[in-house]
């Protein structure tokens, strides 16, 4: 961990959560329950609810396979650590969990389950465990972060964008002017934007860039709640990759995981996605390779005739040599697409949002094409669209 992750740890070691007694009382229940099976020569057993079904089984010592004894081991000393963790204040990471036994855990991912296996047991969050996962969201622009101990974080300060904080430890933050906040799927996009400043010289206004480097941590998704709900006249926009990951991040952003249903206070659903979407790959692909194929869909039309309804979205014409950013989708690319359209449908009450979006999928799979957010580069400079986009979208929104 960094320094500025130190000083975050450091900064949220005092705080304690209003579920902290109850779940100090709840695994001295569980090891108590262990000492007394021990003495009495019974099997011992760990509680444990499953995330998918919801169900509780019993983990147990000894038994019948090695992958139980491994799990009901590694429970053992997770629950150990956190029941430390919470009596003395402090955070810990699930890296440093990790690091505690690595021969024993055998891999991170194994550790990142158990934890929120067992914040899920107790029905709260993982940082009312006092775990919390390594930070890595950034952000870039005029905001000043104060953080509980008084110190001021400038995220206009660092080209690279600075690291945003454990929710826990902001005391409060001020956004400045800013009109709109975009979250960004890529760190080098992101690291390309913020190092050019362009949360300052868009033509759309001042703004905030975000990014989650990909699947976006808690800490990250903290944050940009309360963003949401502090300021909810400040539109938030995602731009990511015009693919099923892409589509699934943003939608991670806005609902929440499946997996991590349980946790609180991690969704956006006022955000909006910016794109790039099918016009502007249709864009790219027509300009690239305006002559059909029998293994290209027909895309020989130029968006402008077939989205007359959006002038700005024709207005965008890509070179023919621009870097090849879109593929054909793979069949597990496929079953992804199949899986969110399944999902979005199977949630129902979908408003225009999610019902453009399904369309989009829909699309996704007919042209079988995907792209990176690069399609809307021109020549490596994708500023020009993203001005474009964001004054079109703040437009609507005033109007809305």
């Amino acid at each position: 961990m960094d320094e500025q992750s130190i000083n975050y740890v450091a900064s949220i070691g005092s705080t304690r959560g209003v579920h902290t007694d109850a779940l100090i009382s709840r695994i001295e229940n569980i090891l108590e329950n262990i000492v007394d099976a021990l003495s009495e020569n019974r099997a011992l057993t760990i509680p444990l609810r499953n995330r998918q079904s919801g169900n509780e089984a019993l983990i147990r010592f000894p038994a019948n396979t090695e992958a139980e004894v491994k799990k009901f081991t590694c429970l053992l000393q997770i629950l150990h650590m956190c029941h430390e963790a919470l009596i003395s204040g402090h955070i810990i990471t699930k890296r440093n969990i990790y690091y505690q036994n690595p021969d024993l855990f055998g891999s991170q991912q194994y550790v990142d389950k158990l934890v929120d296996d067992i914040a899920f047991t107790f029905g709260v969050g993982r940082d009312a465990l006092s775990v919390v996962a390594a930070y890595k969201g950034l952000i870039a622009g005029r905001t000043v972060i104060t953080l509980k101990t008084n110190s001021i974080l400038d995220c206009s300060s660092d080209e690279n964008g600075t690291l945003i904080p454990q929710f826990d430890a902001i005391h409060k933050f001020d956004i400045g002017e800013a009109k709109w906040v975009l979250v960004i799927e890529k760190e080098a996009t992101f690291r390309g934007l913020a190092a050019s400043k362009y949360f300052e010289t868009s033509t759309a206004g001042a703004g905030i860039l975000v990014t989650g480097k990909g699947y976006p941590d808690l800490v990250t998704r903290q944050f940009l709640h309360r963003v949401h709900s502090s300021f909810p006249e400040v539109p938030i926009f995602a731009l990511v990759d015009f693919d099923p990951s892409g589509i699934d991040i943003m939608l991670t952003y806005k609902r929440g995981s499946r997996s991590l249903g349980h946790e609180e206070n991690v969704t956006v659903p006022g955000l909006s996605w910016l794109g790039p979407k099918s016009c502007d790959v249709l864009d790219y692909a027509y300009y690239r390779n305006p002559i059909d194929s029998p293994s290209q869909p027909n895309i020989s039309t130029p968006p402008s005739s077939q989205e007359s309804s959006s002038s700005s979205h024709s207005s965008h014409t890509l070179s023919a040599d621009a870097l090849d950013v879109s593929s054909h989708l793979t069949y597990l690319d496929r079953r992804k697409v199949v899986n969110l359209l399944a999902r979005l449908d199977s949630d129902g009450g979908q408003n225009t949002d999610e019902e453009c979006l399904m369309h989009e999928l829909q699309l996704m799979l007919i042209l079988n094409l995907k792209a990176e957010i690069q399609a809307v580069d021109d020549a490596g400079d994708m500023t020009r669209w993203l001005d474009e986009r964001l004054t079109e979208q703040l437009a609507i929104s005033e109007v809305n």
